[in-house]
């Protein structure tokens, strides 16, 4: 089978940092035990398994926020993680006593700032992102009122901002095609607006090279975790684009009879995959033979060891 491996794949800058700290603190003796992480590192099960495993215990739940999963935490260490926390969560984990690691990625903090800045010029501010996940949980913090989070057209229907200053942002995993269908419906409604485009450089050329994928692709396979916001939307944005494409989380779930069926493939992969998944899924693909069954074992061979491997 022909496979054309999309660039870029394999962990972001943020996620290999927010990796790398946790990987030091499980075998740092002088870190205060026990070590909590407030959230998933990354949206990947595979790896927070393989951190519980090391002694690292996360704290997650749909239902909480960073604020209330804190009050699960009476002593030791708490690490944030890339998406970021709220200026109460610092201040609740350091009234408690708590050691604070805080691994929140450069992009979104600068996101972050920046809200920070026009709320305090006293802008109304516009957050294009998705309910309850980390990044807009954050910034909704920052004020009950001005602040303004909007997920689909509807939402911007409901809007009633009487500011004559408005500030656009967006969550930085966001969909290309989400955020500039939601930015003109917005500019329509308040032409007033700044916009302000904050998507990562990590997920805007993933979602770039996903969309120029070459038209002979018969389909894209990513590797990501169901829970990765930015695995699932490089799923729909070579859809959009007309090359159909599934989500997976390994060699696994590849299914040989549809694989059978086709000649040309093209593979890439969430900011927050191991990239030894991904390596493994497109050697797999690339030996596969639908007349050679010893090529259709999709048994994976990849070792937890491995999974925090940031090379591809």
């Amino acid at each position: 089978m022909e496979v054309v491996t999309l660039t870029p794949r394999g962990y972001c800058h943020g996620v290999v940092h927010a990796i790398g700290v946790l990987k030091r603190l499980a075998y740092d003796e002088s870190i205060k035990r026990p070590i909590y992480v407030l959230g998933w590192v990354v949206h990947n099960e595979k790896i927070v398994s393989d951190f519980e495993d090391l002694g690292i215990k996360t704290l997650h739940d749909q239902g909480k926020t960073r604020l209330d999963l804190l009050d699960e935490v009476e002593n030791g260490t708490v690490v944030f993680t890339a998406h970021g926390v709220s200026d109460q969560v610092f201040k609740k984990a350091k009234d408690k006593g708590l050691d604070i690691i805080d691994t929140t990625c450069k992009d979104v903090k600068v996101s972050q700032d920046t809200v920070k800045q026009y709320l305090a010029d006293g802008y109304d501010v516009i957050f294009i992102g998705k309910q309850n996940h980390p990044e807009s949980e954050t910034v909704l913090s920052y004020h009950t009122h001005n602040v303004h989070l909007v997920s689909n057209l509807e939402d911007i229907k409901a809007l009633q901002i009487d500011n004559t200053q408005i500030a656009l942002t967006n969550q930085t995993t966001m969909s290309l095609f989400d955020v500039y269908q939601l930015t003109e419906s917005i500019l329509n409604n308040y032409p007033q607006t700044t916009v302000i485009e904050e998507l990562c450089d990590a997920t805007k050329t993933r979602q770039l090279a996903v969309m120029h994928q070459d038209s002979s692709i018969e389909h894209c396979f990513v590797v990501g975790d169901p829970k990765s916001n930015n695995s699932n939307k490089l799923v729909s944005v070579s859809i959009e684009n007309g090359v159909n494409a599934s989500l997976i989380e390994g060699v696994e779930d590849l299914d040989i009879d549809h694989l059978k069926t086709l000649k040309k493939v093209s593979v890439t992969s969430g900011a927050s995959t191991p990239t030894q998944l991904t390596k493994e899924v497109t050697m797999f693909l690339s030996q596969f033979n639908k007349n050679l069954p010893e090529t259709h074992d999709t048994t994976s061979k990849v070792k937890k060891k491995n999974l925090f491997t940031t090379k591809w």
